[in-house]
């Protein structure tokens, strides 16, 4: 992405992502690595890298890897920890794509192969016309032939989650419709999907989405809800955020949780995963 023009507060942070709310993030992406294929001639470009600990894994099995993220937070972390020989970051922002200096920043047909893992879901949460443009400028940045392997959240993810924090919303007086404008995700279909990289100019090759039940660290809801609601727990006084959490918790409690007494907690995620290659 280009440096970022956004004065939007950076709510990221690697300690809490990494390391307390979602690790699972950077352990599940066996099948999109596959999907992939990194060689050792392969110049990656990734795509919402976050803190580089699956960039720094990838830089292992390519020629060079570039990541970029809206988070200079996480980016920080990155280049801390997970600076390797062949890698490097930049602070750019993908729902500014494209910019009159992305041909400086990235010039034009620059990488074999595009990568993007659990953060399309967020770049992608624009107007549609805008969506097609961030794509096109993908398209633009690969090769001849250059394909695009990524993961991000499909229709009905975290439904459940999703429909707890509006109705605790809508109890403080939140109107539904601001709360649903609050929404910072964009969980298409698999339909949507095949449609818009096709608009874009892309080949899709393989299209999978699949339910993933997934497991929370210490069954901590309440993190994940302050990590990823973020945008709509600001629709509240600081001072609610709080009990809104705490409802959410409780509502969520028979739902996701799982009744032999291990304290697991699982979310319904929903994966989307695609192979695209660029067309002519």
């Amino acid at each position: 992405m280009a440096q970022s023009t956004s004065t939007t507060k950076d709510h990221w942070s690697s300690k809490a992502y990494t390391k307390e709310v979602a690790p699972f993030v950077a352990e599940l992406t066996t099948e999109v690595v596959s999907l992939l294929d990194p060689q050792p001639t392969d110049k990656i470009l990734d795509v919402g890298c976050g803190d580089g600990v699956l960039t720094a894994r990838l830089s292992q099995r390519c020629s060079s890897i570039h990541g970029i993220d809206s988070s200079e937070n996480m980016l920080s972390s990155a280049r801390a920890h997970y600076s390797t020989p062949n890698t490097t970051y930049t602070h750019l922002d993908a729902t500014h794509l494209p910019l009159p200096t992305t041909s400086i920043i990235l010039p034009p047909q620059t990488f074999t192969k595009i990568f993007s893992n659990a953060a399309l879901h967020w770049i992608l949460c624009v107007p549609p016309p805008q969506r097609i443009a961030i794509l096109k400028s993908l398209h633009s940045l690969l090769v001849p032939s250059g394909t695009f392997a990524a993961e991000f959240g499909a229709h009905g993810t975290c439904a459940e989650v999703h429909a707890a924090l509006i109705a605790a919303l809508v109890h403080r007086g939140v109107a539904v419709e601001v709360v649903r404008e609050a929404c910072p995700w964009w969980f298409p279909t698999g339909e949507e999907v095949r449609k818009l990289w096709s608009e874009a100019g892309f080949v899709v090759e393989n299209l999978q989405v699949k339910l993933r039940q997934t497991e929370l660290p210490q069954g901590d809801v309440g993190g994940w809800v302050r990590l990823f609601g973020n945008k709509f727990l600001e629709l509240v006084n600081e001072g609610e955020r709080e009990e809104v959490i705490r409802e959410v918790v409780s509502v969520l409690e028979s739902v996701g949780r799982v009744g032999d007494g291990s304290g697991v907690f699982r979310i319904n995620y929903i994966r989307c995963r695609i192979l695209a290659r660029r067309g002519v």
